[in-house]
């Protein structure tokens, strides 16, 4: 049986019966990306940014950045909206250039019915064949859920940023996560 291509379109089946689909993105995805990401922002915690702002040029040399190659970007939508997206970038320094950092957000709605852990796989999928070593991640430690699915996928944690945020008055650990890809 041949390889499967990283970088193709394909539809999962989520645990609620609804279906997605995991492609990279393109320019064209700019502006659906920067909703996408500013819902987010207001909606939780979790991630560090609160919202993109409204430049969809901007936006389009971002996700241009990501080439399929050395870094990639995909978009999940559910009946044409993007609702979840994932990115790679290898290491910098080049000592650094065998680890892939991830990075992923999903929309309220979309979370704990199996979306992150299929944009996780296609993560890990396209680094393995690009011929990463290691994926590394950060995760804010009031995540619970996210940790629990980084650490099914294999992932341990590595260590930890005490404080490193202040939240809402709180302050939030960083939590590094890593695994092996060989």
């Amino acid at each position: 049986m041949g390889k499967t291509d990283p970088m193709r379109a394909e539809t999962v089946r989520l645990r609620d019966g609804r279906t997605a689909t995991i492609r990279p993105a393109t320019g064209e995805d700019a502006a659906a990306l920067q909703e996408n990401i500013n819902a987010i922002g207001a909606e939780i915690d979790f991630i560090l940014t609160e919202g993109v702002g409204n430049d969809v040029e901007h936006e389009k040399e971002w996700v241009r950045q990501f080439d399929g190659m050395s870094s990639v970007l995909f978009v999940s939508d559910v009946d044409g909206k993007i609702v979840g997206q994932a990115d790679v970038h290898p290491g910098r320094p080049p000592k650094e250039s065998h680890v892939g950092t991830l990075g992923i957000a999903i929309r309220d709605g979309y979370r704990e019915v199996g979306l992150g852990r299929a944009l996780m796989d296609r993560c890990l999928e396209w680094m393995r064949d690009r011929e990463f070593r290691k994926a590394s991640l950060e995760v804010f430690s009031t995540n619970e859920r996210a940790i629990a699915l980084y650490e099914k996928l294999g992932f341990v944690i590595e260590g930890v940023r005490s404080r490193q945020y202040q939240i809402r008055g709180e302050w939030v650990d960083d939590v590094l996560m890593g695994r092996w890809l060989e």
